[in-house]
């Protein structure tokens, strides 16, 4: 019988443990750019996960670098941290958040550049609040500023511009914050018209309040009156009165933003 010239080799202490670390991984979950489903961030903070495979690779690797500069950004905002994030992107249902680290992200608003991911992350974040006014209305205004994209509910429109047109169109009837929280707490949430408009109408209360009433302290707006909901003893005045100045300021300051 011939003999083999081919050597067999025992597998170097090196590659074993190579091996093993590898399957450590798998057995972890951990994921890397290269699955097709799943997409990290850079700095390993947001991971998203896609159910819409008509979405490109390059499309859900830039919503994963735009809600990890964000996240950054509003975790220096807040003072808070929820660890790594995931966001949850379906071709149906609309933004959504779900404590104490997943949003949803519909896939029609990725493809129309309207992914309001710094307003479902500042509900993470900004947990406790005491009126829907207050907790959407925050969200809306962290949009605006720490958010890369346009969307829900003004689509660019500077805020106030936009509570004084739905102010001022006809049978829509969400004039007030008070208005507003009306919406939310009826069957009017389902009217897509009036939603929008208390979005709208909430935002800018916000707005107003951290900008104009507080000096941009959104820590002091924090602690004062998004986990009390007592506006008067936050900023000093009666909560009718609050109510009008902001009227008359987003009269004024909606009419200048058209001129």
């Amino acid at each position: 019988m011939a003999r083999s010239n081919c050597i067999t080799r025992r597998p170097s202490i090196g590659f074993a443990i190579a091996a093993l670390a590898a399957l450590a991984m798998l057995a972890s979950g951990c994921e890397t750019n290269r699955n097709a489903n799943a997409f990290l961030s850079a700095d390993r903070t947001v991971r998203v996960v896609n159910h819409d495979p008509k979405l490109r690779s390059q499309q859900l690797e830039r919503l994963a670098g735009q809600a990890a500069r964000e996240y950054t950004a509003l975790r220096r905002a807040f003072g808070k941290d929820v660890g790594r994030i995931t966001v949850e992107v379906r071709d149906r249902g609309v933004g959504r958040h779900f404590p104490p680290a997943t949003i949803h992200i519909p896939s029609r608003l990725i493809r129309k550049s309207r992914a309001i991911t710094a307003h479902e992350i500042t509900h993470l974040l900004a947990q406790g609040w005491t009126s829907l006014v207050l907790k959407e209305g925050l969200a809306v205004y962290a949009q605006a500023r720490f958010g890369e994209q346009r969307g829900w509910p003004n689509y660019g429109r500077p805020i106030h511009r936009s509570a004084r047109r739905w102010r001022n169109t006809p049978n829509v009837g969400v004039r007030t914050p008070a208005d507003a929280e009306f919406v939310w707490a009826t069957a009017r949430r389902r009217d897509t018209e009036a939603r929008r408009a208390a979005y709208a109408i909430a935002g800018s209360w916000v707005t107003w309040i951290v900008e104009e009433k507080l000096g941009g302290d959104l820590g002091r707006f924090m602690e004062r009156l998004y986990r009390t909901g007592d506006s008067p003893a936050a900023l000093g005045q009666p909560q009718a009165a609050l109510a009008r100045e902001w009227g008359e300021f987003v009269e004024a300051a909606g009419s200048k933003s058209r001129k």
